[in-house]
């Protein structure tokens, strides 16, 4: 085969694969579409499982300072959390944050001892902002926030 006719049957084989990568550029494009709504999703819902946690978290905390018996610290020195006390901070701190469709038992888990402490458990639907074709309409979020309540 000589120089001219190799070269013509690479130049015909290259017009005959022209718009081949056209085709391609779609799907390329749906495939980042797609990773970007997961990845949109999959940050949402860890935004909001943080949220959750540092709601829990912040919640045992104001538990455990307003149920402090301080009439039983007075009288006996002895260190207890009060439940029923300790439970009213729970609606008021759900309502007031970032997560306020965020439920709660309304119980607080009271462990007596040295330094008793309170934990808060809290639960959340997430609902899903643009996979709710492909995860379904919601996830439940749970956490539990814990404090210990020490004397100095």
């Amino acid at each position: 085969m000589s120089l001219l006719a190799a070269k013509r049957s690479i130049t015909g084989r290259l017009r005959d694969d022209r718009g081949q990568t056209l085709l391609l550029a779609p799907i390329a494009m749906m495939i980042v579409v797609i990773l970007g709504a997961v990845t949109l999703e999959v940050a949402a819902m860890h935004l909001h499982q943080r949220q959750l946690n540092d709601l829990a978290d912040s919640l045992a905390n104001d538990a455990a300072t307003v149920g402090f018996d301080v009439d039983a610290f007075r009288q006996t020195g002895e260190v207890r959390i009060d439940p029923t006390e300790a439970a009213k901070v729970i609606g008021p701190g759900i309502q007031i944050s970032n997560l306020p469709t965020a439920t709660s038992t309304g119980v607080v888990t009271v462990t007596p001892g040295i330094s008793p402490e309170a934990a808060v458990t809290l639960s959340y639907e997430h609902e899903f902002i643009l996979g709710q074709v492909i995860f379904g309409a919601s996830t439940t979020l749970t956490a539990t926030g814990d404090a210990a309540l020490e004397t100095s």
